[in-house]
């Protein structure tokens, strides 16, 4: 059966690795990339159980997501396949660590994805949704040195809104990257439009697009999925002290997150 996860996916590999007598931890941190803590923690659950499972949770406890719906993936046709495979081996040699990788995500006052637990027996738990969330646009840049930069708006995103995001947030920080470094996009209208081409032309900025239909090739996915959850935990919070959350407020919460970064 396939990982249905990215923490399965990294058990699994380790354990593989584990069971091909491959068991120092900076052998297979250096070979996986997967960080200290994950491959220390995996280890240490090899030696104690050997296996990567999860431990049961003791006591008469219940573990549910309130919104249990199933991961959203890329709809890939073959073409989509044949392209991103094209792609990888035409970047295989490139220098990822000048690489700045950008995106925009959205940002709403409710989410419904915190895990919860609840003792056998007791009701479920719920969790009261406004109707209409209030939603903000962030589109944000980072590289391997650390962030670049994070635009905040409510506005729907064009051509010249992402032409002066670049130019406020990006142009000014791109020493963060260091030497030689270049830019990386998805295939959006407002990415490949003719004036933010003509931008990137004036201002000297090496771009490279993903393939289509590769959102999940992208590692700032990734803190997306971090900051979200960190938001939804401070705005829960905040709730609960029963203080009232405005527009001001959540954006303020939003850029506090990005910071720690």
């Amino acid at each position: 059966m396939a990982p249905t996860s990215v923490f399965e996916m990294q058990r699994l590999t380790v354990k593989e690795l584990w069971d091909n007598n491959i068991r120092k931890p900076s052998e297979i941190i250096k070979m996986t990339g997967f960080s200290k803590s994950t491959v220390y923690d995996i280890i240490n659950r090899l030696k104690k159980t050997g296996s990567v499972e999860h431990l049961p949770v003791p006591g008469p406890l219940m573990t549910t997501k309130l919104n249990n719906l199933p991961w959203s993936v890329p709809l890939l046709k073959e073409s989509h396949v044949e392209a991103r495979l094209q792609w990888a081996l035409n970047h295989i040699q490139d220098d990822w660590t000048h690489k700045i990788f950008s995106n925009e995500s959205t940002f709403q006052t409710f989410r419904n994805t915190q895990i919860v637990r609840y003792k056998a027996g007791n009701p479920h738990p719920v969790h009261p949704m406004v109707k209409h969330p209030y939603k903000v646009h962030v589109c944000g840049a980072f590289c391997r040195q650390g962030p670049i930069g994070v635009a905040l708006f409510t506005e729907n995103m064009n051509s010249a809104k992402y032409r002066e995001i670049l130019q406020s947030q990006l142009l000014p920080n791109t020493y963060h990257a260091g030497y030689g470094w270049n830019f990386q996009q998805d295939n959006l209208p407002m990415h490949t439009a003719k004036l933010t081409h003509q931008f990137f032309v004036i201002n000297n900025i090496p771009v490279i697009d993903w393939p289509a239909n590769s959102p999940d090739l992208n590692p700032i996915e990734n803190l997306w999925a971090i900051l979200k959850g960190n938001v939804e935990r401070r705005v829960n919070n905040w709730v609960m002290k029963k203080k009232s959350l405005g527009a001001n407020d959540f954006q303020g919460i939003i850029q506090q997150e990005w910071d720690k970064y």
